[in-house]
């Protein structure tokens, strides 16, 4: 090990700097998970003497493939690719003093380079926010599913000095591999995601889901409920913001692409934010960003009444829960017919992620976690 202690056995961020080597996934700023995790947190990591390098898997072309119909044998090109550059990775490891793993070190095969990792002998730190050790893909990918080995997830966190999860549901699974997991949700960068002045609609009233292509498919899987609701009123608008346009028969709704510089004012225009997701496993392991979101804006948001959903929105008073479809229906006629009820449920939902969701808050837990997980790996050397 580089670092070292103090005489009283602690870790003196002024003596020395943290490296952390990141090994992510996908491009920097192209992935909402490591965006609200990791990257948004990277400004204030830094003032506490914690410094990231990124090292990511796939490429931007890869990307853009994996999400497309068919394309098996340029899907298999790039991930051979992307192997090979994570491979050239490993010439860096030994200059960092924290080896940092946002989900997996790859998008598909076992934990055989998490394996090779542990050669360094330096403290690996997983993070996951999703229910990784459940296998899940988009309908596009359903044969490469298999490749995920979904089950590495118990393996890399055994071999990993501490675990980083961003809600209970997750903590839970990785408390029974590792004793050292730490919970820090997403977070919302409360300066950037600031409520505004909505511009009159003549009297239309935006409902709007915002959200990768992947968790799109449960946009489009509530269809139905939708549809429902779109019959139910004529002065409603479905807006769609993410990376592809969505599928959904017999509703109509405008689409927009997701892109970093109209992000936050697309989601500002929303009047209601929605968030269906079904009650599954894979779905009580999500962590609420898409609420948080709508919260951080002001904006009232409508949730399925699953997973940790529950533990941010408090119904009636921040926000909406809905279980059935009956719920849902009830809940879109209270905020359509009431602009009142919007604005403090909008105010009350503001307030929520500013106490518990900001950016600052939860890079301080992250900062605490690293540091600590440094402490006890010193420590641990010291003793042979």
């Amino acid at each position: 090990m580089r670092l070292m202690l103090t005489n009283d056995g602690s870790y003196n961020k002024g003596n020395k700097q943290i490296r952390i080597c990141a090994l992510t996934l996908y491009p920097y700023d192209t992935s909402p998970g490591q965006r609200f995790r990791i990257e948004q947190w990277e400004p204030f990591l830094k003032d506490e003497g914690i410094e990231i390098d990124y090292y990511r898997f796939a490429d931007e072309q890869l990307m853009k493939t994996m999400p497309q119909e068919g394309k098996f044998v340029s899907k298999i090109g790039g991930l051979v690719q992307a192997f090979a550059r994570r491979l050239s990775h490993f010439s860096v490891l030994s200059k960092y003093d924290v080896i940092f793993i946002y989900r997996a070190a790859a998008m598909v095969g076992p934990a055989f380079l998490e394996r090779l990792m542990t050669l360094y002998r330096r403290p690996i730190i997983l993070d996951f926010d999703d229910s990784i050790f459940l296998t899940h893909t988009a309908e596009s990918n359903k044969y490469l599913g298999w490749a995920k080995f979904a089950g590495k997830t118990a393996t890399i966190c055994r071999l990993s000095s501490s675990v980083i999860v961003g809600n209970s549901f997750l903590a839970e699974y990785a408390a029974k591999y590792n004793p050292h997991v730490t919970i820090i949700p997403s977070s919302v960068d409360i300066e950037k995601y600031q409520p505004r002045v909505r511009s009159p609609q003549n009297g239309r009233i935006i409902v709007g889901w915002t959200g990768s292509s992947t968790s799109q498919t449960n946009l489009e899987s509530f269809a139905p409920m939708l549809r429902k609701l779109m019959e139910s009123r004529d002065n409603i608008e479905l807006h769609v913001h993410s990376d592809r346009e969505p599928d959904l028969p017999g509703i109509s709704y405008r689409w927009h692409r997701w892109s970093r510089e109209t992000e936050v004012d697309i989601i500002a225009s929303f009047d209601i934010g929605i968030m269906p997701i079904p009650d599954d496993l894979w779905s009580r392991g999500k962590c609420a960003m898409k609420a948080l979101l709508y919260m951080s804006l002001g904006i009232p948001a409508i949730c399925s009444n699953v997973g940790v959903n529950r533990e941010v929105i408090k119904h009636g008073k921040n926000g909406f829960l809905a279980g059935t479809t009956e719920e849902w229906l009830e809940s879109f006629d209270a905020l359509v017919a009431d602009e009142g009820l919007r604005r403090r449920l909008g105010d009350e939902a503001r307030k929520t992620v500013v106490e518990h969701f900001s950016m600052k808050q939860c890079a301080r837990l992250f900062a605490d976690a690293i540091i600590r997980t440094v402490q006890r790996e010193i420590a641990a050397e010291s003793k042979k």
